[in-house]
Formats: structure tokens, C-alpha cells, sequence
């Protein structure tokens, strides 16, 4: 048994908790640091890139695939053009022929003959429908006709490719290639295996590209990256690709295999059962090594797979059961002078990679996260049922920014919508009437010192302000309230709940709110004796929501059942959501960070309710518990990707972002 071994953390970010849990388990042992510094980039690029922001959330290209660069800024593939649904390899041959922009719906697998090797035509986005669409039999070119005699970016290469979510097996030569100066190329989310050449070639001058979440299987030369040793006029100061989140799965060499490329980005990949090489750089190539995961790996890195060595900096990552540790030489160009990034802690790496990457884990493109939250004009799930939940729409708008106008706007009988300017100072629990909606002006308006009591009343929205300091609640639905949509709000300081539900009420939704400076947070459920008052209601959605730092409650469920808990971000907590007392509660693609005990039945000695998970992610927490059946969802939602929650939900929950 080999020691793992762990090469130094990079200093831009390093980790939040290093690698405590597997130094307790094996010891970890630093490998040598070697200096980074800065390589200038090469006179063939004559213009600078401009950098690219950081984007994990789903559906936006992140890495080189994003930079600004050779008349490309970033890569939206068939966006804007016209979404075509394809079934049969006729269908499917001229779509990807056609000269428009074109989004390719693929549906099933499709047979390709006629050659090994198809084309693939400027702005395309070609996506597999569910989690078994693909191709076989052929495989995708992305790039003009070889010709040794350009040494430039012509004005006609290939540009602007999205392929996501497809299959591609059982090819005569490569499952997809990349050449002649193709540029803003995303290859993201596939399957790729059982090729007689590479599964995915980039080469001759080609560069901007992103390989990030793929699972590649049954491969000998796997990746590679610049054609040969003698064609440095096409590929020096190009191939520039970020490769990320793949999982080379007993893929047996070339993962990637390098030449003249710098920088070369390989960050969160986990490398598993892989008998012949990890990385490999030569030709004077660059390639940065971070946080990735090896795990019985014969050789991590190589610079001596033939031709003059290559250089290679790593930093972060961790290597188990392998015969050599990472081999480093030289200094490699930063790959932050092009983009942000964000790195995973390389021991949560097979975790994360192992839900994350592949096919079935893409959703339908959406906008920005902020964007996306700031357009909520209505409610997501149970809020939106039984008729729905409109508040103050139709009434008067009122706007108030004293304690005093407040008190007597909300407690009227009519329909209005209240308009809160500044910090109110109130005591107590104050009543609620029905037909209300009461949102903040700005990102700092709200309420301190007592907290808002929707009780006994509906149709009710409490929207973008901030709770501080109540000695009680902040927001307490209560005694069979109904259609009640608590979003984008800021709660921290009080004395019990954030949100509390309980008493027979139903038809609630809490989106897109941040929790902190609390113990106790959101509770559904009186007390496990008020079963006949609650059975059959108390049906909630938590969508979105930022548990920042609190204890407990997250929710803690009694009797509610189907209680929907979706894409939440819950950091340092004691524990995530709880089933207790006949609740039945469906977690989905929530992500739990530094939570022992993320999910739980039958918290402190209570009764034990239903739990079921699925797609969530435990990054430095426990094992969840999970029991029973749950109702099913009766509503339509989308879901965003485990992985993607920590950035959309601090992106977007929280005031000031409507």
C-alpha cells in the first residue's frame, strides 16, 4: 500500500479544511514545491485575451472556452438560432452540416455511416436529450481540412461548438476531434469510450477550449492535445485548454498527453485505475496540475513520453495507491492571467466528480443565477398551487418608512402592496392580513427588533427584506395559513425560528433567502403531538435558500409530507434537514458543506419520518441518512446541478437582488 501523497495547495485559495480527513486516515506527505512565475505569452499572439469571469453555474462555459480572444467572446454554440429535434443519422448529418446557427436536440442513439469521421459547421450546440442519446459507429470533427502550409487562424475556422450530454462510442478513429485553428470549442457533460484512435483530439493550431465533466471509459489513447513534435509553427503560443471535472476511468494513457500548449489547465479531475499515465507534457509545453485526484495511477505526470520534455507545475493534489509520485519541472504561465476559477479541495474530488460528471447531469440552459433570481415574479412549487399565490397584486401600492404607516397598512383587510424603505423598529410579533405583499426597497430595508406573524390568514408574500434582532421569530406562518411565498430575505439575530410553519398551514414556499448569526433556523411542525391539526398539510417548498452558518433546521419537519428541499446551500451547520414524526421530506441536489450530519430521521430522539435523496453533494460532511417512502412531487421545477449550488445560491439568494 502506498502513502498518498499531496502536492502543495496553490496560495491564490487554499483549502477552507486541508485534507484533515485523510491525514488522520494515511498521513499525508507534502511533495516538493517548485516556484510558479510567469511565462510571457508568445509573440504569435499578438493581441491579449481579455479575462474571463468566473462561472460555475451550469449551462455557461467556464475556463479558456470563456475567454474573450480571436474575435470570440466565450462560447454560446447554436444560441439564438433555431432548436431542431433529431432522431435519425439523415436528421442529424445535415443539421450539423447546416451553415446557421442551430441548437441540435438529440434524441435516442444514432447509428452514423459513411465514414469514420463527420463535420461539424461554426455555432452549433449539439445536446443529448435524457441520459442515453448519443451517437455511435461515427465520430465529430470540428475543424477545416488538414493543410501544414497554414500557420495562422484563418478567418474561416471553425468557431463556437457546443457538445453536451451526448454518448459516443464504438468509433472507427476518434469519438471527437478538434483541429485546423477551431476555436471556442466547450465539450462538456459526455460519455466518450471504445474508440480505435483518441476519444478527444485537439490539435494543429486549434485553442479556447474547455473539457470539464466527462466520463471517459474503455480507451487506450485517451486525449491528446498538439499533432506531433514537428508541428510547432501551427501549435506554439496555441492549444490553450482547460480541462476540468473529467473522469478518466481506467483510461489507460493520454489524459491529456501534450505538446507545445501553455498554459494547460488540468484542475478537479480524478484519475482512476489508470495503468499506463495520468498527464504527460512535452515539446516545451505548459501545463498546470492542481487539485486533481490520483487514485492507482501507475504515473500521475510525465515529461519523458518522447520528443524534448515538456514543463509542469503541481499544486494540490492527491495521489494514492500509485507507483511514482507527480513529476514537476520548470515553470508554467498562470492560467488566472485568462480567467477565475474556483477550486474544489482535492480530497472531495472522486465525490464530486463521481455525481457530477457525465450524462443526465445537464439541465435546460437557463440564464445567469442572479438573473434568473431576480425574475422570479412568481412562485416555485407549493406556493404556486391550489390556485396560487398573487399577494397585493391588484391593490394599492403604499409606501412606508415608518414603523407606525406600516402597522396600520398591514393589518388591513384590503389588497396591498407595501413598500418598505429603511430599517422599521418593531416589538413583537405583528399580525399579517391577508391579500398582502410587503417587499423592500433596495438592499438594506426591513425590520428590527420584532418579527411578522402571518396567522391565520393567505395569500401573503414577504419578499427582499431583512430581519435582525426579533425576539421571537422572524417570520412565523401559523393556525392554517395558506399560499404564503417567503423569498429573497436576510435573516439573522433572533431569539427562536428564522421561518417557522406550523398549525395546519399548507401551500407555502421559502426561496432564495440567507440564514446566518442563528442557532435554530426554519421549523415545519408544531410539536409531535399536533398531528391531527397537521396531517395532510404543511406542504412546503425550500428551494435556493443559503443556511449560512446556522445550527439547526434546515428544515426540521413534522408530519408535512411531501416536504420539497431542493437546490440549498448548507454550510457549517450541526445538521441539514431532519424528518421526524410522519414528515416525508424529498432532498435534491442541495449542497452540504462542513454539515456532520446533513441529513437526518428522527433528530433528537424524535420519532423517525421519511427521508429520500438524490443528487446532492457532502463536501467535508457525514453520511446522510435516508428511509421510507416519500408523495410525490406534484408540481413541474427545474433543477439546478449539485455542484453549480454554492455558486447560484450565493450569487443569487439574499436582498438586493430583485
Amino acid at each position: 500500500m502506498h502513502r498518498p501523497s499531496v502536492s502543495p495547495p496553490t496560495s491564490a485559495r487554499p483549502p477552507r479544511r486541508p485534507l484533515a480527513a485523510l491525514a488522520a486516515a494515511a498521513g499525508a506527505v507534502l511533495a516538493g514545491a517548485l516556484t510558479l512565475s510567469a511565462v510571457p505569452a508568445s509573440a504569435t499572439n499578438a493581441a491579449a485575451p481579455s479575462p474571463a469571469a468566473d462561472v460555475r453555474a451550469a449551462n455557461v462555459a467556464d475556463g479558456f472556452a470563456g475567454v474573450n480572444a480571436w474575435g470570440q467572446n466565450g462560447t454560446t454554440g447554436g444560441a439564438g438560432g433555431q432548436t431542431v429535434d433529431v432522431d435519425t443519422a439523415a436528421e442529424f448529418l445535415s443539421a450539423i452540416a447546416n451553415p446557421n446557427p442551430l441548437v441540435i436536440r438529440v434524441n435516442g442513439t444514432i447509428s452514423l455511416s459513411g465514414g469514420p469521421m463527420h463535420d461539424v459547421t461554426s455555432n452549433k450546440t449539439i445536446v443529448g436529450v435524457g441520459s442515453n442519446s448519443g451517437i455511435t459507429g461515427g465520430g465529430l470533427n470540428i475543424g477545416l481540412p488538414l493543410s501544414d502550409s497554414i500557420t495562422a487562424p484563418p478567418a474561416n475556422a471553425v468557431k463556437n461548438v457546443v457538445i453536451r450530454n451526448m454518448k459516443i462510442t464504438n468509433c472507427p478513429d476518434d469519438c471527437v476531434n478538434v483541429q485546423m485553428f477551431s476555436h471556442h470549442i466547450w465539450i462538456d457533460h459526455n460519455d466518450l469510450s471504445d474508440q480505435s484512435d483518441g476519444a478527444l483530439d485537439v490539435k494543429r493550431g486549434s485553442s479556447y477550449v474547455t473539457v470539464s465533466w466527462n466520463r471517459f471509459h474503455d480507451s487506450d489513447k485517451n486525449m491528446l492535445l498538439g499533432h506531433d513534435d514537428d508541428n510547432d509553427a501551427q501549435d506554439v503560443g496555441r492549444l490553450k485548454v482547460t480541462y476540468h471535472h473529467n473522469f478518466f476511468d481506467g483510461s489507460k494513457q493520454r489524459n491529456p498527453r501534450v505538446r507545445f500548449g501553455e498554459p494547460v489547465h488540468l484542475y478537479n479531475n480524478y484519475y482512476l485505475n489508470v495503468t499506463g499515465y495520468g498527464a504527460a507534457s512535452q515539446m516545451n509545453a505548459g501545463v498546470m496540475v492542481e487539485n486533481n485526484y490520483f487514485d492507482n495511477v501507475e504515473k500521475p505526470t510525465r515529461t519523458d513520453v518522447g520528443g524534448d520534455p515538456g514543463r509542469i507545475v503541481a499544486r494540490g493534489n492527491i495521489v494514492v495507491n500509485s507507483e511514482d509520485p507527480i513529476v514537476q519541472r520548470g515553470s508554467v504561465q498562470e492560467p488566472r492571467t485568462y480567467y477565475a476559477y474556483t477550486l474544489d479541495p482535492a480530497a472531495n474530488v472522486p465525490s464530486i466528480v463521481r455525481s457530477g460528471a457525465g450524462l443526465g447531469k445537464v439541465g435546460v440552459p437557463t440564464a445567469s443565477a442572479a438573473t434568473r433570481a431576480a425574475a422570479d415574479a412568481a412562485p416555485v412549487g407549493w406556493a404556486a398551487e391550489g390556485g396560487g399565490t398573487t399577494g397585493g397584486a391588484g391593490g394599492a401600492t403604499v409606501d412606508v418608512d415608518t414603523a407606525s404607516e406600516f402597522l396600520d397598512v398591514v393589518r388591513d383587510s384590503g389588497s396591498h402592496v407595501i413598500r418598505v424603505h429603511g430599517m422599521l423598529s418593531i416589538s413583537g410579533m405583528q399580525d399579517v392580513g391577508s391579500d398582502k405583499t410587503i417587499i423592500g426597497v433596495g438592499a438594506n430595508s426591513g425590520f428590527t427588533g420584532g418579527g411578522l406573524d402571518v396567522d391565520g390568514v393567505d395569500n401573503v408574500i414577504i419578499r427582499n427584506l431583512n430581519f435582525r434582532d426579533s425576539g421571537d421569530d422572524g417570520v412565523n406562518v401559523t393556525d392554517g395559513s395558506h399560499h404564503v411565498w417567503i423569498d429573497h430575505n436576510d435573516f439573522a439575530g433572533s431569539d427562536d425560528g428564522t421561518v417557522d410553519i406550523k398549525r395546519g398551514s399548507d401551500y407555502v414556499t421559502v426561496s432564495w433567502n440567507r440564514t446566518h448569526d442563528q442557532a435554530k433556523d426554519m421549523l415545519l411542525g408544531h410539536s409531535d403531538g399536533n398531528g391531527g391539526q397537521d396531517r395532510g398539510r404543511l406542504r412546503v417548498t425550500y428551494h435556493h435558500n443559503w443556511f449560512d452558518g446556522t445550527a439547526e433546521r434546515h428544515p426540521r419537519v413534522r408530519f408535512g409530507n411531501p416536504v420539497h428541499v431542493f437546490n440549498n446551500y448548507v454550510a457549517n451547520a450541526d445538521y441539514g434537514a431532519a424528518s421526524n414524526t410522519e414528515g416525508g421530506v424529498l432532498a435534491e441536489n442541495n449542497h452540504f458543506e462542513n454539515v456532520p450530519e446533513p441529513l437526518v430521521i428522527g433528530v433528537y430522539d424524535g420519532p423517525a419520518g421519511s427521508l429520500v435523496e438524490r443528487g446532492n453533494v457532502y463536501v467535508n460532511s457525514g453520511a446522510p441518512e435516508t428511509g421510507g417512502t416519500v408523495k410525490p412531487i406534484p408540481y413541474s421545477y427545474s433543477l439546478d446541478r449539485g455542484a453549480d449550488v454554492k455558486a447560484i445560491v450565493t450569487a443569487g439568494a439574499g436582498t438586493g437582488k430583485m
